[in-house]
């Protein structure tokens, strides 16, 4: 068994890395969930118009066993809204269930069970007149404004709505009061069905209101991914936090010592050795005159762009021109052994700029 012995003459520390920071930007990373609010609300259009046939391009899987030239809006909103509640990570949240065109409770807010909200979703009625049944949007958002008043932190109110608002106050000075009332602590989301001009103008002005809106068409939603997205986008971000350095054993009672030196790093398909690694390579020159009968061992190596023939030839060229500074600096030719691993033995990562960098190296040790 061999111990690794690290040199540190002068201010130099001769470790197996060019810099310890560099090498920590490669220890992996994990993520953590974090919820964008501590509340939401799905707030449903139920009004006539949600009755009547959904367009024909927002057909999909969702709705297979449906035939698509009768499926109504409402039916297709359950089965996207079930879609999105089957898709929200497991997070504390608080959830409730509303309706306007009438305005009706239907899951009050309380602690997120993905279960009860698809229940609540699966209660919603689908056949009901249309005629005499207008959307009252603006009534309906005065009657939510309650519920979330007796919430606390941030509040997420997904809309679903065809662009329709045909009695009652406009809806959108409405949108604008409670976000004044509650600031960054609310925020509204639209699904939408809208057709016409008007419809759409309508979904684009609540949209325009405040830049935390996520918008999305309900035939975008019956998309796997992009019903993801919107998921993610609307109800949680994703934080990257750093894994703790791995701490290596102590190794056992040394045999034989083995000393490592710093890495020399080369530029991009170059291999002249640059005039900030000359002081290391004379240090380390001086620490193998003063220690002899040891064997040097000098390895070069490439990162992986271009050919592996290639980047053979020049991880030699490498390792020979540290051989012959050595040499220059009265280390005996007999002693030193180089060798070429080309791009085969990358100790970093070669998806990035500092990681190629690294690779193009040249380690010595002696022993």
């Amino acid at each position: 068994m061999m111990q690794k012995t690290v040199l540190k003459p002068l201010y130099v520390l001769l470790a197996f890395s060019l810099f310890l920071t560099m090498a920590t930007s490669a220890i992996a990373q994990t993520e953590r969930i974090v919820p964008r609010a501590e509340n939401f609300l799905f707030f449903i259009d139920h009004s006539g118009s949600m009755a009547m046939s959904a367009p024909s391009e927002s057909q999909s899987s969702l709705a297979a066993r449906h035939d698509p030239n009768k499926q109504e809006k409402i039916e297709v909103t359950k089965e996207v809204l079930k879609a999105i509640n089957n898709d929200i990570p497991a997070i504390t949240f608080t959830a409730g269930l509303y309706t306007f065109g009438p305005f009706q409770e239907y899951i009050a807010p309380s602690p997120y069970d993905p279960n009860r909200l698809n229940q609540g979703i699966g209660g919603l009625r689908t056949q009901y007149d249309i005629f005499g049944r207008l959307t009252p949007m603006g009534l309906g958002l005065q009657s939510l404004d309650a519920v979330i008043g007796g919430l606390s932190n941030r509040r997420a109110v997904i809309l679903v709505t065809d662009g329709e608002s045909n009695i009652g106050p406009k809806p959108l000075p409405i949108i604008q009061d409670m976000y004044a009332k509650y600031g960054t602590d609310l925020c509204f989301h639209v699904i939408s069905f809208a057709q016409t001009a008007a419809e759409k103008a309508l979904v684009e002005q609540i949209a325009a209101i405040n830049p935390c809106t996520v918008t999305a068409e309900v035939m975008d939603l019956q998309d796997d991914a992009k019903r993801a997205e919107f998921v993610r986008k609307v109800f949680y971000d994703v934080e990257i936090i750093p894994a703790a350095p791995v701490v290596e054993p102590t190794p056992p009672a040394p045999v034989e010592e083995v000393i490592v030196f710093r890495n020399v790093n080369f530029d991009f398909d170059r291999y002249n050795i640059k005039p900030e690694f000359e002081p290391l390579l004379r240090e380390a020159a001086e620490i193998i005159k003063a220690r002899p009968g040891k064997q040097v061992f000098v390895d070069g190596h490439t990162c992986n762009i271009g050919t592996a023939a290639y980047n053979m030839g020049l991880s030699e060229r490498r390792a020979s021109s540290v051989r012959n500074f050595l040499v220059n600096e009265g280390v005996e030719t007999d002693r030193i052994t180089t060798r070429g691993f080309g791009l085969t033995q990358p100790r970093f990562d070669n998806n990035t700029r500092e990681g190629r960098s690294l690779n193009r190296r040249v380690e010595i040790r002696f022993e």
